[in-house]
């Protein structure tokens, strides 16, 4: 597959098969994403799967917090408002997300759900969580991880995975640090599910739209 292929045909996958990610699969994906650009050559990322029953216990667990009523505490400050027009894309996004899986704006059961299958990854069997050292400067070092992290991406689909960047995999990281028996000193940034994806259900196969080139680019 061209690199180009790979970028035009990554989408973020919410809906995945149980289908397990074999571990030497998700070791190759890592040998050539780890050539990825950092500021400085720092590569400050540190990777730890969570598949199997890990996986599956961290999904029980964040899903028990939300039902709690606790509200997320991620060790990355999540924004909590956009200016425009980040936050018509934003807010453009769930609606057209929720009309392409038949969910009507009035159905708040079925949009429970779907918060709640966010904690529970979609069902992928793997989330792969990309997590920093507690002392590094947070700006440059997310940064990077966007950049292995999007590197992932594009070589999942060539493995015929799907992939997710997912913020819900990170809203309770002293869960991720006990379950992945992490040090308290690491910083979780974000988790990214990988797996099959449902070949026809409208929650896998919906991608997002883009600017045009004329919106987003001005030659000085």
């Amino acid at each position: 597959m061209e690199l180009n292929e790979s970028i035009l045909g990554r989408r973020s996958v919410r809906l995945f098969l149980p289908d397990p990610v074999p571990h030497e699969t998700i070791t190759k994906l890592v040998e050539v994403a780890r050539w990825a650009p950092s500021w400085g050559n720092t590569q400050p990322w540190e990777i730890v799967v969570a598949d199997g029953a890990k996986a599956k216990a961290l999904g029980e667990a964040f899903v028990e917090e939300v039902k709690k009523g606790q509200p997320p505490r991620p060790d990355i400050p999540m924004p909590l408002d956009f200016p425009e027009p980040h936050k018509v894309r934003y807010m453009g996004l769930g609606k057209a997300l929720f009309m392409a899986m038949g969910i009507q704006r009035d159905d708040r059961e079925a949009r429970v759900q779907h918060y709640l299958n966010m904690y529970k990854f979609f069902g992928a069997p793997a989330c792969i969580y990309l997590t920093i050292d507690g002392g590094l400067n947070v700006p440059y070092a997310c940064l990077d991880i966007g950049s292995i992290g999007t590197t992932l991406c594009y070589l999942a689909l060539q493995e015929g995975l799907g992939t997710i960047f997912l913020a819900a995999s990170m809203h309770y990281p002293d869960i991720v640090r006990k379950v992945l028996s992490l040090s308290e000193s690491k910083k979780v940034v974000i988790g990214i599910a990988v797996g099959k994806p449902h070949p026809d259900a409208p929650a896998s196969v919906f991608r997002s739209d883009r600017e045009p080139v004329a919106n987003i680019l001005r030659f000085a």
